[in-house]
């Protein structure tokens, strides 16, 4: 019984991290200093880190930090 109770809560908790989408807290660096964006997750975050975020016509890099 002992063994299926911990294989049980093993198996919830491998779900549980396999399923978590990675989201990240984004900011980018104006002239003013650090602003901040927001958050964003999956094809989002990944879509922000690579592209940039723009304003103004200008277009910043982005840095995402994972929580």
């Amino acid at each position: 019984m002992k063994k299926r109770v911990i294989f049980s809560a093993l198996l919830v908790a491998g779900f549980t991290f396999t399923s978590c989408e990675k989201c990240s807290e984004c900011h980018y660096d104006g002239p003013n200093g650090e602003i901040e964006i927001g958050e964003y997750c999956g094809d989002e975050l990944e879509d922000i880190e690579a592209s940039g975020f723009t304003v103004n016509d200008v277009n910043y890099e982005v840095h995402c930090h994972e929580h």
